[in-house]
């Protein structure tokens, strides 16, 4: 036996983003497990909004302020860069047919919200490694991207990426990855090292925390490199804000640390 219709439906006006408990062995089981989970639904949204009220700083701007300071502690320089890029940028990045139909369009397609921070990225490297003296150069952005795709629990269409980049005299490019996303998540929480095939980067290491992805990593140099005129090795994490946000405070959905009217760091606003 199962929970009704009717009863999966109110779960998730509540905000419930679990799987639905089964098995239960007549309904009076069922209903008083339905009560107390609904209970227990309310109670961690009345604690959320309780922290939030007390705390003003939201737990996912605490997340980004973290990264970022960290970021500044390494060296890294902090850049800003535009939403809205131009078609000729993607375009550097050949970008697949999958990604370019999820890419949300502007002016008959001549300008695009970004969906990625990278080419943006790319782009400053050129700059910043014509003009500087030193070794190295490191930058990295946390910004807003946008994809079309089908909103989930760990996706949406509108997040907030953090790219960091190093780049410059790199003997070992992956054993300076490893050091950086050891200096990036090593005092967060522990997690572990997976290797992908990406479409667009080939091979890249992805940090899991609690077996969920929460970065793509890679290590230059890449055949994209020409398009932008760099020659030197790097490396580079790509890690969503929100996604890691909901694991560390053990969150149910990206969503309610995203842009929202319903969700306000954890919290849902439209129940009590």
């Amino acid at each position: 036996m199962e929970f009704t219709v009717s009863q999966k439906q109110r779960l998730q006006e509540l905000g419930y983003e679990g799987d639905f408990p089964s098995g239960f062995s007549d309904v009076d089981e069922r209903n008083r497990f339905f009560e107390k989970l609904v209970d227990d639904v309310r109670e961690e949204n009345r604690q959320r909004f309780k922290r939030l009220n007390n705390d003003k700083v939201p737990f996912w701007r605490q997340v980004s302020s973290d990264l970022r300071k960290g970021l500044y502690e390494l060296g890294f320089v902090e850049v800003r860069t535009p939403e809205i890029i131009s078609y000729s940028m993607l375009e550097k990045m050949n970008i697949s047919d999958d990604l370019r139909e999820q890419v949300y369009w502007l002016e008959e397609e001549n300008r695009c919200l970004r969906p990625m921070l990278a080419p943006n990225l790319y782009n400053e490297l050129r700059h910043f490694k014509r003009i500087s003296n030193e070794d190295k150069v490191r930058l990295f952005e946390i910004g807003t991207c946008f994809r079309r795709e089908k909103s989930s629990t760990e996706h949406l269409n509108e997040f907030t990426m953090l790219n960091a980049v190093e780049m410059g005299d790199i003997r070992d490019t992956e054993e300076r990855l490893d050091i950086l996303i050891e200096e990036i998540f090593g005092n967060l929480t522990t997690y572990e090292l997976v290797e992908e095939e990406s479409t667009l980067y080939g091979k890249t290491v992805d940090v899991l925390i609690d077996g969920i992805e929460v970065a793509s990593c890679i290590a230059g140099p890449h055949p994209l490199d020409s398009n932008w005129s760099i020659d030197k090795p790097w490396v580079g994490i790509g890690l969503g804000v929100e996604r890691l946000a909901m694991i560390l405070d053990e969150g149910s959905t990206a969503k309610a640390y995203g842009n929202s009217y319903i969700y306000q760091d954890g919290v849902r606003l439209d129940i009590k």
